[in-house]
């Protein structure tokens, strides 16, 4: 045992011994290496290449790290969830600003630190106007559209834009440090120069690499939708960057985009249903002969949509067909309006002119982005919109043939169009006259008696009706302002409205929510006027009241921009929307007195799904004009067309049940069951509707198809 004990001491002092040995082996030669003039040279000869390496590709490595950097703060801010396309994000957000770092070492000096400037301050400055438009409508705009609307900003929404920018100061500050930064320490830190062309070529071969990969992923992996067929601002900047959500559409709007301008045919069973009517209507269709159309077209979209339209199965006119023809029509489209706030007690009139017309019951208003203009745009046109606030500004010069206003006018009636706000806010003063009204008339352009700013709906409700009363039949639009944020205890509305409020709700409500159903008792007084004004005049059975809303309530939302610490949405619904279906939930409302009198077996309630889109269409049928159902995204809900509710992300809602997008989760109504096609076959009904509903715009197809008709 012993000898044993001393054979493994012998052992580690032999190991101890060699590792000193090769130590002090190993210090000798560096010695003598140190001594040694040629490695001396050698040595500072990597010394100094390391340093000018380091010199010249520090300034490179500028940019990838600050438009990272950018894009993690916005999606910080935004809360749009850090992880989410991460990859993506990365790949294009570094890829980027290697470019920009390849085209500014291509100049000299002092033009290069400028230029350097310009970009950190300028990227820095685009990144901060995203994060407070996100913060305010809760989506990210494509550049086009917040220039388009910054006129109305500055003048409608001027303390809501100072307060925006006042709270988010912390977060300007942190989108300019780097600019800040590289002004103070950039000389001697980060000092710019002309890099020699090999330096410069692999920077450009660094930014080809990292974007060519992001795009290849991109486009051929799960985001393949988002990046290209189903492009749409924000959510690709949710996904891939606000980076390259700006170079997409910038890329989409010069060269078009293919991938979302092709059509499959219709082939789904779901397409039609049989008639439950035992009398023939006949169909809701053109003399046009698409087929023909479509042999005759050189143009690949254009042929395509006319195959589309060719495949799709046409409505039938039914026994409600015609119901108003003759009949005048007010349209209201009513600000921020939710049917939660309808009640015998507090709303009698929204209750009576709801329950005693005809009432949906499964009624929705997709936000399409939390806009008021693609509200209006929905409801109007009867199309989806794609772009934004850009959609209806569109509309300018556009054939906008299947639109109530349109074809009213052309049966010669009367036409108007109201808004008791700043008239060119969004350029109403030139969309709205080529959706069919022969004038608009706003604050500052023929509403100057009623001129204020947000002056209630009454009011312009009262000051104008007298002008188009006597001029049946008449077609007239009421964009409202009351309903709008911000929700706050010193407004005039809530002075006058609150104790009524509380009387009836109690004290169960949080304060804001009870000042949104003050704001909103304005547009009740309104209606009040309306009804009181048609049934002294006699013609209360000859006009058509129909009002919805523009989005949901959006002002009730947690923000900085609106003052909101807390979720009030979730006080007003008494429940926390998870999806679209929930958080856009509402009503429209379609009276007229004859169905209190004549029509009164007409007066009914629609439990199927419907939605802004069908508004339209349903009002062509009632209206007994005749149009082609296939030209419409919408359905006429009288009609054997079946139910189907789409929202901008491809989510949808039909009879059967809900699919949610975000994550491609099916959901059947209870004891309702689909087969393995169904979800499949509406997704590509949905996907065809929203290309078909943008390109008809883009293409100005009604002008294709009609002529300059309007």
């Amino acid at each position: 045992m012993k000898g044993q004990e001393e054979n493994e001491g012998a052992a580690v002092t032999s190991w101890k011994t060699r590792i000193k040995k090769c130590y002090k082996r190993w210090k000798r030669r560096q010695i003598k290496k140190k001594n040694n003039p040629e490695y001396q040279k050698k040595k500072r000869a990597a010394a100094r290449f390391r340093k000018k390496l380091v010199r010249y590709l520090s300034h490179a490595w500028m940019f990838p790290i600050v438009f990272f950097y950018f894009e993690l703060l916005l999606r910080i801010f935004g809360q749009t969830g850090i992880f989410k396309g991460f990859a993506y994000m990365m790949l294009f957000a570094v890829g980027t600003g290697f470019f920009c770092s390849a085209v500014v070492s291509l100049f000299p000096k002092k033009i290069n630190r400028r230029l350097s400037i310009a970009i950190l301050f300028g990227v820095g400055i685009l990144f901060i106007v995203e994060c407070l438009v996100r913060e305010s409508w809760k989506m990210y705009m494509t550049l086009v559209a917040i220039v388009r609307g910054a006129g109305g900003v500055m003048t409608g929404f001027s303390s809501d834009l100072f307060r925006s920018i006042f709270t988010g100061i912390p977060v300007i500050l942190l989108f300019l440090l780097p600019g800040i930064l590289y002004v103070l320490l950039g000389k001697k830190k980060l000092p710019a120069r002309r890099l020699k062309i090999p330096y410069t070529v692999l920077l450009f071969l660094c930014a080809f690499v990292l974007t060519g990969v992001g795009s290849f992923a991109a486009s051929h992996l799960g985001a393949k939708d988002k990046y290209k067929s189903q492009f749409e601002f924000n959510k690709a900047t949710e996904t891939f960057g606000l980076l390259t959500s700006v170079k997409l559409s910038s890329k989409y709007a010069i060269f078009g985009n293919d991938a979302a301008s092709q059509f499959a045919v219709e082939t789904s069973a779901e397409a039609k249903k049989n008639s439950k009517k035992n009398k023939d209507y006949g169909e809701n269709v053109s003399d046009v002969d698409f087929a023909k159309l479509s042999e005759s077209e050189s143009d690949e979209t254009l042929k395509s949509m006319h195959q589309y339209v060719n495949s799709v199965a046409p409505s039938e006119k039914n026994e409600y067909t015609g119901l108003f023809k003759g009949k005048n029509l007010i349209l209201i489209c009513a600000e921020a309006f939710s049917d939660q706030v309808i009640s015998k007690e507090l709303t009698p009139t929204l209750y009576r002119l709801t329950h005693k017309g005809i009432y949906f019951s499964d009624f929705y208003q997709p936000s399409w982005g939390g806009s008021t203009s693609t509200g209006e745009y929905s409801y109007l046109t009867g199309l989806i919109p794609i772009d934004g606030v850009e959609t209806i500004q569109e509309t300018r010069d556009k054939l906008n043939y299947y639109t109530m206003g349109t074809q009213l006018m052309k049966e010669g009636y009367y036409s108007c169009a109201y808004h008791n706000g700043a008239y060119d806010f969004y350029s109403r003063q030139l969309t709205h006259k080529n959706l069919g009204y022969a004038d608009f008339l706003g604050e500052g352009n023929g509403l100057e008696e009623i001129a204020g700013s947000w002056v209630g709906d009454s009011v312009m409700f009262d000051k104008t009706m007298d002008t188009y009363m006597n001029q049946q039949p008449f077609s007239i639009y009421y964009m409202t302002v009351s309903g709008h944020c911000v929700y706050k205890k010193d407004n005039a509305k809530v002075k006058e409205n609150l104790d009524t409020v509380k009387k009836v709700l109690g004290d169960g409500l949080k304060d804001t929510t009870l000042y949104y159903y003050c704001y909103q008792l304005e547009l009740e007084k309104a209606l009040t006027v309306m009804v009181e004004k048609l049934e002294e005049a006699g013609i209360a059975d000859d006009t058509v009241i129909c009002m919805t809303s523009d989005h949901y309530p959006y002002g009730l939302e947690i923000s900085k921009t609106f003052g909101n610490t807390e979720d009030f949405v979730t006080d007003l619904y008494g429940y926390k929307y998870k999806t679209p279906w929930e958080k856009d939930h509402n009503t429209w409302l379609l009276w007229s007195g004859c169905l209190e009198n004549e029509n009164k077996d007409m007066a009914c309630e629609i439990k199927t799904p419907t939605y802004s889109i069908d508004i339209t269409p349903t009002l062509m049928n009632l209206f007994g004009i005749e149009y082609d159902s296939r030209l419409l995204v919408g359905r006429d809900v009288f009609s054997d067309t079946p139910p189907l509710v789409i929202w901008n992300d491809y989510s949808w809602k039909t009879d059967k049940g809900t699919f949610n997008a975000a994550t491609d989760e099916f959901k059947p109504n209870k004891g309702k069951k689909v087969d393995e096609n169904y979800i499949e076959s509406i997704n590509n009904t949905v996907t065809n509707k929203i290309r078909f509903s943008d390109q008809i715009l883009k293409t100005d197809y009604y002008k294709v198809v009609f002529g300059d008709s309007q």
